[in-house]
Formats: structure tokens, sequence, C-alpha cells
């Protein structure tokens, strides 16, 4: 049997050869059948890239029609009938337990005992005389007064709530295509736009910031030969402060300029080496002042 259906351009077949790109490693082949048993299994998440042949690029698990739709469906019957399963073992349990071991008052006797009978208070009389004049003024400005208080209080929670609240206007998270890999997070104007992901089929991470469609800001960088970056970035090239941790555990912190590491100790060295000829400049200066000191003295 043969499936075709039209994605990013091109068109996929199910006899074709079929690879998984998770974890950062690339697993394959796979047919179509085998596929489909990885997701059914959980192997296969919606968010893992797979790809073949007759396709342009890498895309996620949950584009491929077919392959984890099914699933799901029979993951939610499954779980429907194990629901349905328990909650009809309770009310069997709970009926055999009430009719064969139950051994305290029936439950029609407990409608039928007496409600104890209501202790009546005695209800003193107001003799409080009927306000006057004054005790309703008085009344009417305290009124008048909590209703103010109320009012000022409800104003500074909305101005409190509307300050806490960020201004999102503009963005939208979901995950496209950037780089040659897959971002997710989110965007503006259509372009990468805040704390994101990006992942790369050739072993590239990078999680941090991203700005108008640039990885720039403070993140962390996985590299394809096992180095991790952290620290600020600036068009995807460590910039500013920041360590690089090699696979062997040595560490290199510092500062770095367009993914070049500064070293210090080579700057201190070229500042001293400039300080000495410095002084050795001014040594020769002396001594030619000298020279000429003793010619004038010898002429005179």
């Amino acid at each position: 049997m043969l499936f075709i259906f039209c994605i990013t351009g091109g068109t996929l077949t199910v006899g074709s050869h079929w690879f998984i790109y998770k974890n950062q490693k690339q697993k394959g082949p796979y047919t179509w059948q085998q596929l489909w048993r990885e997701a059914q299994a959980g192997r296969l998440s919606p968010r893992d890239l797979v790809w073949n042949k007759t396709m342009k690029d890498w895309i996620q698990a949950s584009q491929v029609p077919g392959l984890i739709n099914n699933t799901r469906k029979r993951n939610y019957l499954a779980i429907a009938l194990v629901t349905s399963a328990a909650f009809f073992l309770l009310l069997s349990g709970t009926a055999f337990y009430y009719l064969f071991f139950y051994t305290g008052p029936q439950l029609s006797a407990i409608g039928e005992q007496e409600e104890p009978a209501l202790i009546e208070e005695p209800v003193e009389e107001n003799e409080s005389e009927d306000p006057g004049p004054d005790d309703l003024e008085e009344y009417a400005s305290n009124n008048r007064n909590e209703s103010r208080e109320q009012e000022t209080a409800s104003a500074n929670n909305q101005d409190n709530d509307s300050d806490d609240e960020p201004d999102q206007s503009g963005f939208q998270e979901q995950t496209i295509p950037f780089q040659g890999g897959t971002y997710t997070g989110p965007l503006k104007d259509g372009e990468p736009h805040g704390y994101g992901v990006w992942t790369h089929p050739d072993g590239h991470h990078y999680e941090g910031d991203f700005r108008n469609g640039s990885i720039e800001g403070y993140g962390t960088m996985i590299f394809p030969g096992g180095e991790r970056y952290t620290g600020y970035l600036k068009d995807g090239k460590a910039h500013g402060g920041g360590t690089m941790t090699h696979p062997d555990g040595r560490q290199v912190s510092g500062q770095w300029v367009e993914g070049v590491y500064q070293d210090e100790d080579a700057d201190e060295e070229e500042n001293d080496t400039g300080d000495d000829n410095d002084e050795n400049d001014d040594a020769e200066e002396n001594d030619d002042e000298d020279n000429n000191n003793e010619e004038s003295n010898n002429e005179t």
C-alpha cells in the first residue's frame, strides 16, 4: 500500500526508509511498520524529528498523518476502559461488603432515630430607643467613609495587577524551522525573540535568549564535539563573559569576543614588554643628552 501526501514541498512514502533524530542522535533506517510501532510504544514522541529520502528537511513526528494520532486514540480508549473497570470493581466491592460483612446498625434505622429537641433561647427585648437625627447623620457619614476606602483599595489593587502583568502583545510561541534546525519559543514579527530552544541535526543545541531573529543574550550552547558554553552570546558566538566546559572536564572562564577567548596573561605580557621598551628609550635619550653636554664642555 502506498500513501502519498505533500509536506514542505515534497512527498512522503510509507514504503520508503525512515530515520529518527532524537536526543541529538540519528537512528534508522526504519520501515513504516517499525516507525509506527515505535510511536505506539511511546519511544517516539510527537516532538521528535523524522525524515526519509522523499523529504527536503526533518519534520516533527506529529506532522506525519497516521503516525501519532492513532496511538493517542488507543491510549485514550485504554484509559477509559481501565477507569470504567476500576469504578465497577469499587462499586461491586462496596455492595459485597455491605451484604455479607457489615455488622453495624441498619441504614434504615439510622434515619428513624429521634432528632434532639431544640432548646429555645429567650429573646431579649430591644430596649434601645429609636435613633434620632444625630444618630442617622453619623451612620450615613460612616457609610460614606467606608465606601471611599473600598474604592481606593480597589483602585490600588487594579494598578498593582496591571504593573505585575508583562506586556506580551505581539509575541506568539510556536515551533518553526530556523538556521537549518528547529526553534521552539516566542516569536515577534515572525522571528525568534525571547527565551527559546534551538536544535540542529548536526548536534548543535542552544537554550537561552533570542533577539530579533538572532542568538543573542545569555544562554547555553552545546557543540557537536561535546563542548558546552554558558554565558553571553552575539550572533550565535561567545561574546562577553562566559565559561567553556570541555568533555574532559576542563573549564575556561573569562571574556570572549566573537567566539575567541581573550587571554588576560598574554595581554599582561604585552603590556610588560611595552613598558620595558619605553624604559630603554628613556635611557638612550638620557645617554644622548650626557654626550652632548660633554662635547659642549670640551669645546669651551
